[in-house]
């Protein structure tokens, strides 16, 4: 989770994003496999000129299934939530695999709940709709980052943008 306070000529803007935690890159994780795939092919190898070629098709067949886990693995390793906010709009983009979902709604109608439960998601409320996120925020984070959004929204919604003068009271 990280947060990002920038400043532009018009507004300010606060950026949250979530990712997941993944230890190895693309690349990594294809340096990986080749050298786990050598290793295997020579083992398997050795027993099979040994007489015992029945082990190579179970080595193909495990490094098969290893790469089709590893294909499952990399094309969610880039997933990631994403809340921006300034005094104009709030926008919300989520990426889960090759989908990516952006809906963008004013704050000054926006309504964020949490309901406390473990796993249980961030909702944004408007108008009716609810969109769910917050799938790689630690439960014991939640809380915390609720205030922090909420409040993040409340000085958004009091905020008038540049040009628009605000009424005296």
């Amino acid at each position: 989770m990280s947060s990002d306070n920038s400043r532009d000529d018009e507004h300010q803007s606060v950026q949250w994003v979530f990712r997941k935690n993944c230890s190895l890159t693309p690349k990594q994780l294809m340096a990986w496999y080749a050298s786990i795939c050598a290793v295997t092919l020579v083992i398997a190898s050795g027993f099979s000129l040994a007489g015992y070629w029945i082990v190579l098709p179970f080595a193909g067949l495990e490094l098969g299934l290893l790469a089709l886990a590893f294909l499952v693995y990399a094309r969610h390793a880039a997933d990631f939530e994403m809340v921006e906010l300034n005094s104009v709009e709030l926008k919300l983009v989520v990426a889960h695999g090759a989908h990516r979902t952006e809906k963008a709604v004013p704050p000054q109608w926006v309504r964020l709940e949490y309901n406390g439960k473990y796993k249980a998601p961030l909702v944004l409320c408007h108008q009716g709709q609810q969109i769910k996120f917050g799938r790689f925020i630690a439960d014991k984070d939640k809380p915390a980052l609720l205030r922090e959004i909420r409040a993040a929204l409340a000085k958004a919604a009091h905020g008038t943008p540049r040009g628009v003068q605000a009424e005296p009271v």
